[in-house]
Formats: C-alpha cells, sequence, structure tokens
C-alpha cells in the first residue's frame, strides 16, 4: 500500500483550512539505517556463515541469526577424536561457554543445515589428514539439558537416550523458530581459513619472542639465554593458528603455554620436563 502525500493532499490541506491548523514537519536527530542482508542473503544460499563476536546476543537460550535458527559445530575437528564422532551444538552450552571464555570461539561455523551432514577438515597436530570431509554429527546432550529439549531433564534414561539418539533437526528448526540467539566469531565452512600454522608463522614467532626479549607475558620467566629459548613459546590466545594478529600472539614460557586450553600435550614434551627441571634448580633469571 502506498501512502498518500499529506503536504500536496487537497482533501487534507481543505480540512486543515477549516481547522486553523497548519501541517508542520516532525524533525528528529534519530536516524535509520537499512540493514546489509548480504550475510543474511548468503546464509540462505549455502547454509553457512561467518559472524563477527560483536553480533553475539540471547534470547530465549537458542542460537539464531537475523531471525533465523541456526546451530554450530566446529568445522577443523581432531583427527584422534573421529571415532568417537563430533557434536553441533543448539546453544551456549558448557562447551560453548568454555570456548567463549577461552576465546576459541573462531573454529565453530554458523549452519542451517538439516541433513545432519557437515564439512569438516581432520587434523594431526598440524597436518591435515583429510580435507572437506562431509561426516555426519550428532546433537550436543549438554544442549538438550540446557534448553531442556523435550523436557530432557527429568525424562528417565532410556527416553534421553531416545531423544538424543532420534532428535531431527528439520522438527527442531521448526520448533524453537521463533527463540533468539546471535553468534559470533563463527566461521563459513567453506571459506574459514583452516586451522594451520601460516607459512611464514616461524618467523613472526621469532619476530615477537625478540620483540618480548624471551620474557614470559604470563610469569615473567626470563628465557633470554640462547640455550633456554628454545622454550619461549608464540600462543594464539583465541586458538586459532591461522590468526597471526599481533594482538592474538603472546610469548609464554613452555609450562605457561601448556596450561593454556588445549595445550595440555605439551606436558608430555621432553622439553616440558627439561624446563620444570631447570626451573626446580633455579636456573632462570
Amino acid at each position: 500500500m502506498k501512502l498518500i502525500n499529506f503536504y500536496n493532499s487537497k482533501q487534507l490541506n481543505s480540512l486543515l483550512e477549516q481547522m486553523g491548523a497548519e501541517l508542520k514537519r516532525i524533525k528528529t536527530p534519530n536516524s535509520w539505517e537499512g540493514i546489509n542482508d548480504s550475510k543474511l542473503d548468503e546464509l540462505r544460499k549455502t547454509g553457512e556463515i561467518e559472524i563477527e563476536l560483536d553480533e553475539i546476543k540471547t534470547k530465549d537460550g537458542v542460537f539464531e541469526y537475523k531471525g533465523r535458527k541456526v546451530i554450530v559445530y566446529i568445522r577443523d575437528q581432531y583427527f584422534k577424536y573421529h571415532s568417537k564422532g563430533y557434536k553441533f551444538h543448539l546453544t551456549k552450552c558448557n562447551t560453548i561457554s568454555t570456548a567463549f571464555r577461552n576465546r576459541r570461539n573462531s573454529r565453530y561455523v554458523v549452519s542451517l543445515r538439516t541433513d545432519g551432514q557437515f564439512k569438516i577438515n581432520l587434523f594431526e597436530d598440524n597436518v591435515i589428514v583429510e580435507k572437506d570431509l562431509i561426516e555426519p554429527m550428532n546433537v550436543c546432550k549438554n544442549c538438550l539439558e540446557k534448553i531442556d529439549y523435550k523436557k530432557y531433564k527429568a525424562r528417565p534414561y532410556h527416553i534421553k537416550s531416545k531423544i538424543y539418539e532420534n532428535f531431527d533437526l528439520a522438527e527442531y528448526f521448526n520448533q524453537f523458530k521463533r527463540s533468539n540467539l546471535n553468534t559470533g566469531l563463527f566461521r563459513n565452512a567453506n571459506n574459514a581459513p583452516l586451522n594451520i600454522y601460516s607459512k611464514n608463522f616461524k618467523l613472526k614467532s621469532k619476530t615477537i619472542r625478540e620483540k618480548k626479549k624471551y620474557k614470559c607475558q604470563n610469569c615473567g620467566i626470563d628465557l633470554s639465554k640462547l640455550e633456554h629459548r628454545k622454550y619461549a613459546h608464540v600462543h594464539h590466545r583465541d586458538g586459532d593458528k591461522s590468526n597471526d594478529n599481533p594482538t592474538n600472539l603472546e610469548v609464554l614460557c613452555i609450562e605457561c603455554h601448556s596450561n593454556q586450553p588445549g595445550h595440555e600435550r605439551l606436558k608430555y614434551n621432553s622439553d616440558y620436563k627439561d624446563f620444570t627441571m631447570k626451573k626446580k634448580n633455579l636456573e632462570f633469571k
């Protein structure tokens, strides 16, 4: 329906004249800007989209983007967990909340898929085992618990198992289409950079360690002696190995590095054992 132009309406102006009134323009300092729907269009077309961190909002407990219910999953997966299977998420459950606190949510992708099949990359250490693999995923049980899907919390174990095993994404999207939670820093599975070190990371690592004088930015231990420099590591704060932005990099001793989420394996490294022994013997400043 097209609105009439009140300023050019003869009938309205005649009525205003009879009433002895005049039509005034209302001025406001506020302005309205249309929403850029390019991301929403991409989400509709491809089923997945990358969204910035500051777009995260929570409403009614489940993930949503611009009125569309979405789920999230990790695209770059560890090969060692392949036999156990991977999970997608419906809400900010304990797993997601931990990832957000540790700034590791860049590894997650927003998706509208309803077929239960997802594109993933398999890694072992920093080596790609398989790329663009299409794999089935199951729903996260913590998410079912958090949103109490189909009264999940109060159900006996055998009913909970049925809800989990028979979870249907199409049914979920239809049931929760009005609930609202925005997502953040999630990558498009097709175009997000692989979670592996960049080709020139060694040079960047050397540069930042030199800049920080081989001192751990967490505990302050001095590793500037030539024989101690191997214990100074460069850590990616958000867990994304491809993100070499200077604000995302910090120098940590191997011990502090091993205490970062997902880096516990460093404790089994021979350098870690040597470091802790030398630290115990007060060989560092």
